[in-house]
């Protein structure tokens, strides 16, 4: 749209595109540090402006200005592709899907500064690049074989250990995360004010050695204007252009389309939403000028449409399962965590759950591993891809993921970075409906899924598992509210992911302080609980509230000190609120270092306290592990990242 780049054009007339990869020390930029140390170089928005700063050697680093991450890179293509990488610069495999981060940190040694400034992703790029963190402490965001592309290749996976992220200053606007990491060592992130992220200001999976002290999150991010499916359209449309340019074209509803057709319409939605958002409509989609883009993407609770947190801490792999169940061994799995006096405020996030339509026990997911969205969860006009007799229902979207699963299958697109194609499940049988005028699908729907087929897991704010030896001391959470409608009813099975407790949906939950799969410290032969102490709950708001949740089979953990206000009763209707639950299983027999420990100093009595008992047998087991199966590697949730988590 060629009037739409030339407006874009206008409003960054003066960005500066020039190098600005990482400069030699003795640089003549401006010392305005206040906080920093004076000899630390300085960073300013120079340096962002062909794309992700990478940091792969040691040094010490301060933001001399508030920086904005918008690397736009050709003001002339589609706004998908405006700020695709250049891949002379930056790696294939690591950035196929774009610029995942503002800084990326694969060196060891390395401490930044943010001196009294801000730093954050543009309202732009935060559309159109819905994965990104603003620290990512590697240079990938997944491990190798794992994630909705290969984003490991040739260049083996780097992390960052002895990693230090100072305040005063602001992690500001994220897509996802303020700061993101996997398999990292000692890192410490402290006096920082984290606001407006989406998912976590911080999320760090098989972390040894980490310090999340004395942050403030006043708030995540509530001016999200669309809901998870824009992310598909926006990357099954490079889908789409490929298609386009090998004159590729199938019938679809009886009358046969070309793939350029297709494209173009897509490539139409995504910039109206854009102009809308952007400029003309001050961040929401304009129901009345464009209809079928509102009723496909708008977000009616403008915060992220799935799990939100504070602070997350996992296991090796990403966070996207259920709840851990036992530990991992050594190699996979946390270890000393101390989140400690931090003020979280006001966090609110709802869950769109997706229901996934299922063919032979195989949920149906695009190329890029975004569910083939048939209906909406919700009563009203619900019907996406599907009319209500049962035929298919064109939209931009759907169209394009069931051309690109067609062409997939008959060989014409080949696995590549940027166009991968194994993780693609739409069936030929859901290819053939698509392609009739009048055939008709009787669908059957897996619930308890968001539109990547995530485990649906309510809210938590504090999220430690698979973790040996934490500290979850003095934080003051308040202001949490879980925004949820009622879950989908129409549902043939469930979504459990890799949690083994809990069958039923999650939507309305609220868990303020989780553990899962736990124990204490174990370090040179001196063992000791973890903790958790001295934190204030107050003001949550949810379909089902838990303080203090203690789940799988944890163990040696102390839980004193704790105040959950519960000065709000449960509403009718609503399931029973707790300020602390347990499972009967874990080990509490004694007093030893192995028991769950309850102190007497909670400001909560007994009468707010559940112990469940709801292990899921061998054959809940065995049929857990089928519905996850990948025929290349098996159990795919081993990692926990269904339905990518392996491949």
């Amino acid at each position: 749209m060629k009037g739409f780049s030339l407006f874009l054009a206008a409003l960054y007339m003066n960005a500066l595109l020039v190098d600005g990869r990482l400069a030699k020390s003795g640089s003549n930029k401006n010392d305005r540090s206040i906080h920093a140390p004076y000899d630390a170089f300085c960073l300013v928005n120079d340096d962002f402006a062909k794309g992700t700063l990478i940091i792969n050697t040691p040094g010490t680093y301060k933001l001399c200005e508030d920086i904005v991450f918008d690397p736009i890179q050709n003001i002339e293509l589609p706004i998908m592709e405006m700020y695709l990488p250049d891949f002379k610069v930056y790696d294939r495999n690591a950035y196929g899907l774009g610029f995942f981060a503002a800084i990326a940190i694969s060196a060891s040694n390395v401490e930044i500064y943010l001196n009294n400034h801000s730093i954050e992703q543009s309202e732009g790029h935060a559309l159109m690049q819905r994965f990104f963190a603003v620290f990512e402490l590697a240079n990938s965001p997944f491990l190798k074989s794992v994630g909705p592309s290969q984003f490991v290749g040739n260049v083996e996976f780097e992390s960052a250990s002895n990693v230090g992220i100072y305040g005063p200053g602001i992690i500001g606007r994220s897509a996802h995360h303020g700061v993101h990491g996997n398999d990292n060592k000692n890192i410490t992130i402290r006096d920082i004010t984290f606001k407006d992220f989406e998912v976590a200001a911080v999320s760090l999976n098989n972390v040894d050695d980490a310090f999340i002290i004395g942050n403030t999150i006043p708030n995540n991010r509530h001016d999200v204007p669309i809901v998870g499916s824009f992310s598909a359209a926006t990357q099954v449309s490079h889908y789409g252009k490929a298609l386009k340019e090998m004159n590729f074209g199938m019938d679809i509803k009886g009358v046969y389309t070309s793939a350029a057709e297709v494209y173009e319409r897509l490539v139409a939605t995504i910039e109206n939403v854009a102009y809308d958002v952007l400029f003309r409509n001050k961040g929401f989609i304009n129901e009345k000028k464009h209809p079928e883009e509102y009723f496909l993407f708008h977000n009616k609770n403008s915060v992220v449409d799935g799990p939100c947190y504070a602070f997350v801490i996992h296991g090796k792999g990403p966070a996207v399962g259920g709840f851990g169940f036992e530990l991992s061994d050594s190699s996979k799995m946390s270890s000393n965590i101390q989140i400690i006096d931090n003020v979280i405020e006001n966090i609110k996030c709802w869950t769109n759950e997706v229901p996934a339509v299922v063919i032979e026990d195989v949920v149906q997911n695009d190329a890029r591993g975004a569910i083939l969205q048939l209906i909406k969860s919700t009563p009203e006009d619900n019907f996406l891809a599907i009319n209500s007799d049962g035929t298919y229902k064109r939209n931009p979207v759907a169209d394009m993921q069931i051309m690109t699963a067609y062409a997939i299958q008959q060989g014409l697109l080949n696995d590549n970075p940027n166009l991968q194609t194994v993780v693609n499940t739409i069936s030929p049988s859901i290819v053939k409906w698509a392609s009739s005028s009048n055939d008709v699908l009787v669908p059957q729907y897996r619930c308890n899924g968001d539109s990547m087929h995530h485990t649906v897991k309510g809210m938590t704010i504090i999220r430690v598992e698979d973790c040996e030896g934490f500290k979850i001391s003095g934080n003051n959470i308040k202001g949490i509210e879980n925004l949820s409608g009622e879950p989908f009813e129409n549902c043939s099975s469930f979504h459990a992911g890799a949690s083994k407790e809990d069958t039923s949906t999650q939507v309305g939950n609220v868990r303020v302080i989780s553990v899962a799969a736990v124990t204490g410290y174990n370090t040179d032969k001196i063992a000791s609980k973890s903790i958790i102490v001295s934190n204030e709950i107050k003001d949550v708001q949810g379909k089902s509230i838990c303080g203090i949740d203690l789940q799988g089979k944890s163990d040696s953990c102390l839980i004193d000190y704790n105040i959950v206000d519960y000065s709000f009763m449960p509403e009718e209707g609503m399931e029973e609120n707790f300020a602390l639950r347990l499972r009967k299983f874990v080990d509490n027999s004694s007093d030893g270092i192995k028991a769950i420990e309850i102190g007497a100093h909670n400001e909560f009595d007994k009468s707010q306290i559940q112990i469940l008992n709801n292990v899921l047998d061998e054959e809940r087991m065995r049929r857990l592990e089928h519905l996850h199966r990948n025929l290349n590697i098996g159990n795919e949730w081993k990692l926990g990242g269904c339905p990518f988590g392996g491949r």
